[in-house]
């Protein structure tokens, strides 16, 4: 585009020449050539007005040190800064990474990424994942903080209810099995009709006693209330303990139990389909945390648009800077010497017609 724009000058200069000659050799056809002479001459103003003016945006015309020219390369610093600002302030603004966010559907792919890894692989990622876990994670205060969550005043009741009312419906529903078990357990010196009733008894009482657990205030509530805060005030604190943990730990990394859970969990992953709650809390976390990560790393974004800049040679600037925009700059050369012409034709049809000449 360089080059054709040099051309339509060239042509222009050409014109203008060959037009001025012409009107001294053949005086006849000078009226004629008075309007391509005035053609020619305007487009070559205009055509070498806008060489300069592009020129001047990139480097000095013809190496000269005239004022106002090179403008990109030597405003490089303040175009970096006033560039990184605009993408940072201008296009990373909040409804457009909201805008852009909202198209994201996290929890759609990952049923498509899980079933496109290899079973074998899919494990040995799940029991890397499930072994690094575990080795960052200090077992017994991990442990206590978990109990400690469990065991809040209403979660415990719910947790006794729940366990009582499951005995209890063992015992009901298991009640033939559970005293035949007694029974053959007898020392054979009763009659059988009379272990029957001993293991009716012992089971009936048992199930007396559950039913008193469901009390809040049984005597046996508070112990074991007591029971579990001593534990995870020795999770949470005691250094035995948590010297212990690791011990347990350490056992869980190098056994089967990671590999295990590792199974347990492909097999969940293969077969794994988000309800739509699930799917929407997925995509809202994934969501809310790009866009803070987003909005946040909006100062470094602008730091790195600026200093990239600031680190290009001045060659190097001018050529990207032209790559990208100097092909329309070059029609700017040729509408100029075009335009030009035209308002050269247009002064001279005012000079012909009021007779200035």
């Amino acid at each position: 585009m360089r080059r054709i724009a040099g051309a339509v000058l060239a042509a222009m200069a050409l014109l203008f020449g060959l037009a001025a000659a012409g009107r001294r050799l053949w005086p006849a056809a000078g009226e004629a050539l008075g309007w391509v002479q005035a053609f020619a001459e305007a487009g070559l103003a205009g055509g070498l007005a806008d060489w300069f003016a592009v020129t001047a945006l990139f480097r000095r015309p013809l190496g000269l040190p005239i004022p106002h020219t090179a403008i990109l390369p030597r405003n490089r610093d303040r175009i970096g800064r006033a560039l990184g600002d605009f993408i940072a302030g201008q296009l990373v603004t909040d409804r457009l990474v909201d805008q852009a966010l909202s198209h994201l559907d996290i929890a759609a792919l990952v049923p498509e990424l899980i079933a496109g890894l290899p079973r074998p692989e899919l494990e040995a990622l799940l029991a890397r994942a499930v072994r690094a876990g575990l080795a960052s994670v200090p077992l017994a205060p991990a442990a206590g903080t978990v109990l400690a969550g469990l065991w809040t005043p209403a979660r415990s009741r719910v947790l006794i209810r729940r366990a009582v009312r499951l005995v209890s419906r063992t015992l009901e529903t298991r009640h033939e099995d559970l005293r035949d078990r007694l029974v053959s357990h007898g020392g054979g010196w009763t009659p059988r009709f009379v272990d029957r009733m001993l293991a009716d008894r012992v089971l009936g009482a048992l199930a007396g006693v559950l039913k008193d657990l469901e009390a809040a205030d049984h005597p046996w509530r508070g112990a074991l209330d007591e029971t579990v805060h001593r534990t995870i005030a020795r999770l949470t604190a005691d250094p035995q303990m948590a010297a212990e943990g690791e011990r347990w730990k350490a056992v869980l990394l190098q056994d089967e139990t990671a590999a295990g859970l590792a199974r347990g969990l492909a097999d969940r992953l293969v077969a794994l389909q988000l309800a739509p709650e699930a799917a929407a809390t997925l995509n809202a976390t994934v969501r809310a945390g790009l866009r803070s990560r987003i909005l946040d790393a909006r100062p470094t974004l602008a730091r790195l648009v600026s200093e990239r800049i600031n680190e290009w040679d001045e060659a190097s600037l001018v050529a990207e800077l032209e790559l990208q925009a100097g092909r329309d700059l070059q029609y700017i050369r040729i509408n100029g010497a075009l335009v030009g012409g035209l308002v050269g034709l247009g002064i001279h049809a005012v000079v012909v017609l009021f007779g200035w000449r």
